[in-house]
């Protein structure tokens, strides 16, 4: 017997989906899916009905799936969050998803990155799998057999456990949650997104600007008052082995006080 076979053509606008918003900054603190020990994937479709499709499947296999419905949502999301494995619609209305796989490549936590496209061409699937996909599908897929890719790239790919290691301070980015000598610390959701953004340029200055557009809704308008008392919060709660200094006035460095 064989599994559902999921046309990305017209007979595809009759499947019946639950309408999925495409991810946006700002629609809320909470900006990913937290699922404790399940495979953390990132789907990257702009049709809502095929995404949530894709979703459906691969969460029937044992994966927490964030959904994206934009190239700009999907490259914010990878810089926030750490995923087990990348399914990305190749061409959406901004951009083609190989730019961002090209933008990873270079990275030594690059999660797999398996391609959906209708570009069937043996030149199109070697360009993409020679800049760094790992996995390309042409279109119309079969569900059953994107969810066995997804499923093989994680086995194949090392583990990744998403953790940054600050010393006595443990971020740990798939759950969420940040301890210091073991214990658990409370963080607010924005709280911990700026501690992230730090930890994960640890030794370098990360402006305000930028902490404001990868941790508030870029729509609010930027104010560095906003962004100051997050700051002192994290200072007082990590002071003793975490120094967030500030740098001539244009933003913020993160060191580990203890090494």
């Amino acid at each position: 017997m064989t599994g559902p076979d999921l046309r990305d053509h017209d007979s595809a606008k009759r499947v019946t989906a639950p309408a999925v918003l495409p991810w946006a900054p700002g629609l809320s603190e909470t900006v990913f899916v937290t699922a404790s020990g399940l495979p953390r994937l990132l789907l990257l479709e702009d049709d809502r009905r095929l995404r949530s499709a894709y979703a459906r499947r691969l969460e029937a296999d044992g994966n927490a799936v964030d959904e994206v419905g934009t190239l700009a949502a999907a490259q914010r999301a990878v810089t926030l969050g750490a995923f087990d494995c990348l399914v990305l619609d190749r061409l959406v209305p901004d951009g083609d998803a190989v730019s961002l796989v090209r933008e990873m490549d270079e990275r030594s936590d690059r999660p797999p990155v398996l391609i959906i496209s209708a570009l069937g061409d043996v030149a199109e699937r070697i360009g993409a799998l020679t800049i760094g996909a790992d996995d390309y599908l042409v279109k119309p897929i079969h569900l059953d057999e994107l969810a066995l890719r997804v499923r093989r790239l994680i086995q194949a790919a090392p583990s990744r456990s998403g953790v940054v290691d600050l010393g006595r301070v443990r971020l740990d980015r798939h759950l969420r949650n940040v301890t210091r000598d073991g214990t658990r610390v409370h963080l607010t959701p924005t709280q911990f997104k700026v501690l992230e953004h730090l930890a994960v340029n640890v030794g370098s200055v990360v402006t305000t600007e930028e902490l404001f557009d990868r941790c508030w809704d870029a729509h609010a308008g930027f104010k560095r008052s906003i962004v100051h008392p997050h700051i002192w919060r994290l200072r007082k709660v990590f002071g003793d082995c975490l120094r967030i200094s500030s740098s001539r006035g244009t933003g913020y460095t993160l060191d580990v006080a203890d090494r």
